[in-house]
C-alpha cells in the first residue's frame, strides 16, 4: 500500500466502496478476513458484495490505498482478477465471528461484548490489536462519532487481542481443546464464574471439555441452581462419573435438588456402598449437622502406634480435607480421641495413639442445628467437628468451610475459600 491507513476500527471498513484499477466500482466491504496463525491476526483481505449480490474476495496485497474519510478503497488490479469469497481453516471473518459477539477476557476472567474491533498498521501489514467494548464504539458505529469522543473511556473497555479467547466461535466449530487451552488452567471457582456467563449449549460444552475431576471441582463452586442445571444437561453416564468425584456432602446436596427420578437413576449408577452413603446424607433434615457433614474422614484404632498410623495414611492416601484431623476409635468403634496431622508427624513413632491423642473431643449429634455447629467450631477453633450417633460411633465430620458457609450471610458465602482443597 502507498498510504498508511493508521489506526482503524472494523466499523470504519464496513460498507467501504471498492474501486478497481480502471475506476470501475466493484462493490462494498461486508467483512474483513484475518489470518489467526500469528499472535496478532493479520488482515488477509476483504469480503466484498458485488453485482447481483455475488461475494468476491479482495486480497490485502491487491489494495492500493484506503481512504476511510472518503469511504473508498482503490485496488491495483482489475475486477476480473478477483476470486470468489472463501475462508480457510486458519482464517476468521471479523464481522461474522467477532463483532457483537461475547468473548472471554482472560485477564479479568469475564465475558465482554465486542462493540468494535481495533486494527493498526505494522510492518507486516494491518493487524488486529484488540477489541473495543465501550459504549462509545456503539455511538461510532451508528454515525454518532462526535458523541463518542465526549464519552468517558475506561481502560477496561479495550481488551488486547492476546487476552481475547473466542470461546463462542471455537465451540461452534467443536474445537474444545483449542478453546480451553488456557481456560482449563484456571481455578475451579473461576471456571464456575465463566460457565455462569454462557448459554446452555456453551456451558454443556465447557464441562464436557474438562476432565472428570476438574468438572466435579467446578460444579462444587457453582450456585445450587446452576449446578443442578448442569447435571441435568449431562448424560447419565457423565453425571455419575462426575458425582463420584464430588465431596459426599456436596453430592448429597446436589441429589436433593434433582428431580426424584433423576436422583434415583444417578444413585443406581454408583457403587452400592457410595449410593447408600449418599442416601444417608440426603436423609438428614436441612440445616442440621447431619446435612452439613461429609463422610470423608480418617479414623485409627487407639491401640496402634504412631508409626503404624502414618504408614496407613501413606498407603490409603486420603483426601486433603480428610487429613485435617485424625479421629481415634476405641475397641467398640466409638470415638475416643483426636489429634492433628502435625501432632501425629511430630510424635515418637513407637508411642501408641492413646498416649498422644486428645481424649476431650467436642462432638455433636446429627440432629444438632447448624448454628450450634458453627458456634462450637468457632468457640473451640476446630477444623473439623465429629458427628456421632447415640453409641458414640462417628457418622461424619463437619469441616470449617462448610460450617462457615452455613452461618455466614448469603452475600458473603461466595467469598469464602475452600479451605482444605
Amino acid at each position: 500500500m502507498d498510504a498508511d491507513p493508521g489506526p482503524l476500527a472494523l466499523s470504519d471498513l464496513e460498507s467501504l466502496a471498492i474501486v478497481d484499477v480502471d475506476g470501475q466500482r466493484v462493490g462494498e466491504v461486508i467483512d474483513v478476513v484475518v489470518d489467526t496463525r500469528s499472535d496478532l491476526p493479520l488482515v488477509n483481505g476483504f469480503f466484498v458484495r458485488g453485482a447481483d449480490d455475488a461475494q468476491l474476495f479482495v486480497r490485502w496485497d491487491q489494495v492500493r490505498s484506503l481512504d476511510v474519510a472518503g469511504e473508498r478503497a482503490e485496488l491495483r488490479v482489475a475486477l476480473e482478477r478477483l476470486a470468489p469469497s472463501s475462508l480457510r481453516a486458519d482464517e476468521i471473518a471479523l464481522v461474522d465471528a467477532v463483532l457483537d459477539k461475547q468473548v472471554l477476557d482472560i485477564r479479568k476472567r469475564e465475558f465482554v461484548r465486542v462493540q468494535d474491533v481495533l486494527l493498526e498498521s505494522r510492518a507486516e501489514g494491518l493487524v488486529v490489536s484488540g477489541v473495543d467494548a465501550s459504549s462509545g464504539a456503539v455511538m461510532r458505529r451508528i454515525g454518532l462519532g462526535f458523541l463518542s469522543r465526549r464519552m468517558p473511556r475506561r481502560t477496561d473497555d479495550f481488551v488486547p487481542w492476546q487476552d481475547v479467547n473466542l470461546i463462542s466461535l471455537r465451540l461452534s466449530r467443536l474445537n474444545f481443546i483449542e478453546a480451553f487451552a488456557e481456560v482449563a488452567e484456571l481455578h475451579p471457582a473461576d471456571l464456575a464464574d465463566i460457565i455462569a456467563q454462557v448459554g446452555t449449549r456453551q456451558r454443556a460444552a465447557v464441562l464436557g471439555a474438562l476432565n472428570t475431576q476438574l468438572a466435579a471441582d467446578t460444579l462444587q463452586e457453582m450456585e445450587p441452581e446452576l449446578r443442578t442445571a448442569c447435571i441435568l444437561e449431562m448424560s447419565a453416564e457423565r453425571s455419575v462419573a462426575v458425582l463420584a468425584e464430588i465431596d459426599p456432602d456436596e453430592a448429597a446436596d446436589i441429589l436433593a435438588d434433582l428431580p426424584q427420578d433423576v436422583a434415583e437413576t444417578l444413585l443406581a449408577g454408583l457403587p452400592a456402598k457410595d449410593a447408600a452413603e449418599l442416601r444417608g446424607l440426603a436423609s438428614h433434615p436441612e440445616h442440621s449437622a447431619g446435612a452439613l457433614m461429609t463422610t470423608d474422614f480418617v479414623t485409627m484404632p487407639m491401640d496402634i502406634c504412631v508409626g503404624e498410623a502414618l504408614a496407613r495414611i501413606r498407603n490409603e492416601r486420603p483426601e486433603d480435607e480428610a487429613l485435617s484431623v485424625i479421629f481415634v476409635l476405641d475397641a467398640a468403634g466409638a470415638l475416643a480421641g483426636a489429634l492433628s496431622l502435625r501432632d501425629l508427624v511430630l510424635a515418637d513413632a513407637g508411642r501408641p495413639l492413646s498416649e498422644v491423642m486428645d481424649d476431650e473431643v467436642v462432638r455433636v449429634t446429627a440432629e444438632a442445628e447448624e448454628e450450634e455447629v458453627g458456634r462450637l467450631m468457632t468457640r473451640y477453633d476446630l477444623l473439623a467437628l465429629p458427628v456421632v450417633d447415640e453409641a458414640g460411633v462417628i457418622l461424619g465430620i463437619v469441616t470449617l468451610d462448610d460450617a462457615l458457609k452455613a452461618i455466614l450471610p448469603e452475600e458473603w458465602k461466595h467469598r469464602l475459600p475452600r479451605l482444605f482443597r
